[in-house]
């Protein structure tokens, strides 16, 4: 079985030295700066190549993801892991042990385990890298237009999925042109459906 361990160590001391100087960063920064400290095997990646590309950012968010579960049981750091942003700050206050956190709190994050699981990296295959940039750049697009879609539809920030279905339901009743409505409006309303869809 293929294994990142030759590699794990190092990108995590890497990583670790770089968030002491910038704890608040992105995943491009800390990739640059693995990129130029030669640290292996980000030295030997090509970003325009898309096999590189996607290699080189699941070895970051593996890193990450290992870091993250490190300074958890060091109760030292917490690292906040988004698309845009990496965050590290520290804890003032020890954590409760595992068996005394509230179980809203267990739940299992899915791109930690997607990203904690490296086979995935040597298994996924161009097309499938391909896909999932296609599927990422669809769902950036449509975070830009995501609030304007959400108040086409009169729904809160936090509005889920099932929300949202609801509230289309309801609005494609009430406009849709068969039934009187405008359908101007109808059309709005089944573009806001669709942005959000890509999203949920």
């Amino acid at each position: 079985m293929q294994t990142l361990n030759p590699y794990l160590t190092p990108i995590l001391d890497e990583i670790d030295q770089f968030l002491n100087s910038s704890p608040l960063t992105n995943e491009y920064q800390i990739i640059k700066h693995l990129q130029d400290n030669k640290v292996a095997p980000f030295e030997c990646f090509s970003l325009a190549n898309t096999k590189d590309l996607f290699s080189a950012h699941f070895l970051c968010m593996h890193g990450l993801y290992h870091l993250k579960k490190q300074y958890c049981c060091e109760q030292n750091f917490e690292l906040m892991i988004e698309s845009v942003r990496i965050q590290r700050t520290a804890i003032n206050e020890p954590r409760l042990s595992n068996s005394e956190l509230p179980t809203a709190l267990e739940a299992i994050d899915p791109l930690e385990s997607y990203y904690l699981n490296s086979t995935h990296y040597f298994e996924t295959q161009e097309d499938q890298i391909n896909d999932m940039l296609k599927s990422f750049w669809q769902k950036y697009i449509a975070q830009d237009h995501k609030k304007e879609a959400l108040e086409t539809l009169s729904l809160p920030s936090n509005a889920d999925a099932k929300m949202v279905k609801a509230q289309y339901l309801h609005l494609a009743q009430k406009h849709h042109p068969d039934k009187g409505g405008c359908a101007e409006a109808f059309s709005k309303i089944r573009q806001a459906k669709t942005v959000l869809d890509k999203l949920f």
